[in-house]
């Protein structure tokens, strides 16, 4: 599934799930970066959507993980035109292009964390270029709660970027329900 608004927009009250193998560790990095990048797929079954790793398939997406405290960048491959990242609650997002390739960061916002500078000082050394950078908020929901966003890309810039809110059995954790979909541009 391309995750254009309209079709994020039909997963509304479904389950969600993040495969495991689709986050990253934080190492002892000296420069507070991690690149590490994912091919996944948006998976449909019944009621039940997965976020699942896939690399090297035709149509799919390039995902960005997260790290606590650290800033990781994932560039996408030739055939990849969207690119997502989560779960957010606070977090900085940002995509665009650096060295001829697409780009997503996902920027971790935790007390102490030096995340903001690293990236920035990662951004100015390889000349990336944002097409969008802002911290994904907390999403307004009962309980706990986190978000994803989902970008399609092309032609230059952004297509389209949605966030997806969901209703999670764990704080960080990447599973629950979808409760909306915020459009961002369409």
């Amino acid at each position: 599934m391309i995750p254009t608004p309209a079709n994020l927009i039909t997963l509304i009250g479904k389950a969600i799930s993040l495969d495991s193998r689709l986050g990253a560790r934080a190492p002892n990095n000296s420069d507070g970066v991690i690149v590490k990048e994912y091919g996944f797929l948006i998976v449909l079954e019944e009621e039940k959507v997965t976020l699942k790793r896939e690399d090297g398939v035709d149509n799919n997406g390039l995902w960005v993980p997260y790290a606590e405290s650290q800033a990781v960048v994932g560039y996408a491959s030739g055939q990849q035109t969207w690119v997502a990242s989560g779960p957010f609650s606070g977090c900085e997002f940002a995509v665009g292009k650096g060295g001829g390739r697409v780009f997503g960061a996902h920027i971790a916002r935790q007390s102490g964390s030096t995340a903001q500078e690293d990236y920035k000082k990662y951004r100015s050394d390889n000349g990336l270029q944002e097409w969008y950078w802002n911290k994904i908020p907390m999403p307004e929901l009962q309980g706990m709660a986190c978000s994803y966003v989902f970008v399609i890309f092309g032609g230059g810039g952004i297509t389209s970027m949605a966030r997806v809110d969901v209703a999670v059995t764990s704080m960080g954790g990447g599973n629950g329900k979808i409760m909306s979909v915020k459009t961002f541009k369409s």
